[in-house]
């Protein structure tokens, strides 16, 4: 499945354009995270991408966008409040604490769907099971980023904002932990299907090139 990122930038727009609400959060989010310098890869540029793919698969999926588009948005704000572990639960907890600093008003019951989305947006990542198909529209935006070329990007520089040194991330490419990601909807699986071999064929690269390195001296 190709499809073009034209179109759902120009939707983004539009959306944007309909729901000044919306529009709040977005401005808002990207301010936060632009005051986070040491995020390096959960930044807003991760973000933006997510929310372009969110488009991609929740329209195609017939998904709730008011809910799925805000949910996407602020997925990561777990890492403003504490460390990456976690993160999905604690950004779905600090939900309601987040969007009243923002001075931005949605109901309980948009909350709570906004939450359950955010909670479980890392899916096979961490073994989570997104409950409807909105939650699996954004557990499956943010992990298309694992597969590709844009994949092998975000990988690095998720090592770089943690500090994981290269053993780390070999290895979990290359024990099969990586390459066994699933994803929740049938257009997710489309769009992330043909990246999967690129990603598990540059890291098997990777690991040849620094074996005769071994691990660094004390």
């Amino acid at each position: 499945m190709t499809t073009s990122h034209d179109q759902p930038r120009e939707k983004l727009k539009a959306y944007l354009d309909q729901d000044p609400r919306l529009r709040s959060v977005v401005t808002y989010t990207k301010r936060r995270f632009g005051a986070e310098k040491k995020l390096t890869a959960h930044n807003w540029e991760h973000i933006y991408r997510d929310t372009i793919n969110a488009i991609i698969i929740g329209e195609a999926e017939g998904a709730d966008m008011r809910v799925v588009l805000p949910a996407i948005v602020m997925h990561d704000i777990g890492y403003l409040y504490g460390p990456p572990e976690g993160h999905g639960p604690r950004g779905a907890d600090k939900l309601p604490e987040y969007l009243d600093a923002a001075g931005i008003f949605y109901s309980p019951d948009d909350i709570a769907k906004q939450a359950s989305c955010i909670r479980t947006h890392k899916g096979s990542m961490r073994d989570e099971h997104p409950d409807g198909l909105d939650a699996k529209v954004v557990a499956d935006a943010d992990l298309l980023e694992k597969f590709g070329a844009f994949g092998v990007y975000q990988a690095i520089r998720t090592h770089g904002e943690f500090d994981w040194p290269l053993a780390r991330i070999l290895d979990f490419m290359l024990s099969g932990k990586g390459s066994a990601l699933t994803l929740e909807t049938e257009t997710g699986k489309q769009l992330a299907e043909p990246g999967r071999g690129f990603v598990v064929d540059f890291y098997r690269e990777l690991a040849r090139a620094a074996e005769p390195y071994g691990d660094p001296l004390p």
